[in-house]
């Protein structure tokens, strides 16, 4: 009963502000740059989480309505001129301002779609793109660019506050090398900001043990999220990316509760491989998003699967000795009880703004 009414305290915060949730977005643009012999096209999209950045929630609610999303087109349409700037050959585009709508995605995602064109007076050899948008939109911001050049396949680009301007050549494609570094960093950096991934692995080693014991853990979420990814990727095994990310959600919840009530992890690895299969699942959903290329396919899948390993690894190293310090304490429990009540709270509110399609929790 004890164990019980610990959860129930734990919990009562997550089910109080679930109260005051409101619907879940992504922070995420999307641009479509086309590059003709003589012309230049821009569609963009901007949801209506990043139009509340830009001050355009006039009634102050908290919610963007279509009403005000369609009042608010010429003021993204001034911002997007400011701050997404296009060269060609190394001189300004100046980009010319077109339609402008609101329109839902097959997803229920609200954009302001607006569109932009210039004419060109040389064949476009080189052409760089600056992204501007993330001091408003936040440092987490990601615009994912499709940009067709003449004579070249499509090609994909996700720019970001570290990463804001890139080139894009007619004569020149990039090397294999170069889009495996750019699939290894993005790897590495979606586990390094995915906190739900972060309190997975946490909640899997902070009951302690020994080295072997963690070299299995870590061994069969590797190998399991492996072969989902990999599978998920390549649209073999395709599953609704809500039922996945609640299901994440779901395991976190699951280790901590079990790291409260059983406190055992001598068979903890199966549950990892088990677990580890969802999260696969939930690497691809992003990698999908992000976009994967034609050409070298292969390459960029293998690539972002070493960043995600090589970003869990890092984490791991440096959980690890406080955890081995933490065996050895006469308060292990108390701590064990502790970190892990926390990742319930997360993990459990998690599961309730995924599975409702809300957004309440801090991160």
């Amino acid at each position: 009963m004890l164990v019980f009414r610990r959860i129930y305290v734990l919990l009562l915060p997550v089910l109080f502000f679930a109260a005051e949730a409101w619907a879940h977005k992504l922070n995420t643009s999307y641009a479509n740059i086309v590059v003709r012999p003589d012309t230049l096209m821009l569609r963009l999209r901007i949801d209506d989480f990043d139009m509340k950045q830009l001050g355009l929630d006039t009634n102050g609610d908290g919610t963007m309505f279509y009403e005000e999303m369609e009042a608010g087109l010429p003021a993204v349409g001034n911002f997007t001129s400011r701050n997404f700037s296009v060269s060609v050959n190394g001189e300004a585009v100046p980009m010319i301002a077109g339609n402008a709508d609101v329109s839902p995605d097959n997803k229920g995602n609200i954009f302001a779609v607006l569109y932009f064109g210039a004419p060109l007076s040389n064949a476009p050899k080189q052409v760089d793109v600056e992204v501007g948008f993330f001091e408003i939109f936040g440092e987490d911001h990601k615009c994912i660019a499709k940009v067709l050049l003449p004579g070249k396949p499509l090609e994909q680009a996700v720019f970001s506050s570290g990463e804001a301007s890139q080139s894009f050549y007619a004569e020149r494609e990039k090397s294999l090398f170069e889009q495996a570094v750019n699939f290894i960093w993005l790897g590495v950096e979606h586990i390094l900001i995915g906190y739900d991934h972060i309190l997975f692995l946490l909640a899997l080693i902070v009951v302690g043990g020994q080295l072997k014991g963690l070299v299995k853990i870590v061994t069969a979420f590797t190998v399991a999220h492996s072969i989902t990814l990999c599978l998920a990727a390549l649209e073999i095994v395709m599953l609704p990316a809500q039922w996945i990310e609640a299901g994440i959600a779901l395991s976190i919840a699951y280790v901590a509760l079990e790291n409260i009530w059983l406190q055992r992890s001598e068979h903890r690895w199966v549950l990892t491989f088990i677990f580890g299969l969802v999260h696969g699942f939930g690497f691809a959903n992003v990698l999908r998003e992000l976009g994967l290329p034609t050409e070298g396919l292969v390459v960029s899948l293998l690539s972002f699967n070493i960043g995600v390993e090589l970003g869990q690894v890092a984490i791991v190293a440096l959980l690890f000795p406080g955890i081995l310090w933490l065996n050895n304490q006469a308060f292990k429990k108390q701590v064990v009880w502790g970190v892990s009540g926390v990742i319930l709270l997360f993990g459990v509110g998690w599961f309730i703004e995924r599975v409702f399609d809300l957004e309440y929790m801090p991160i």
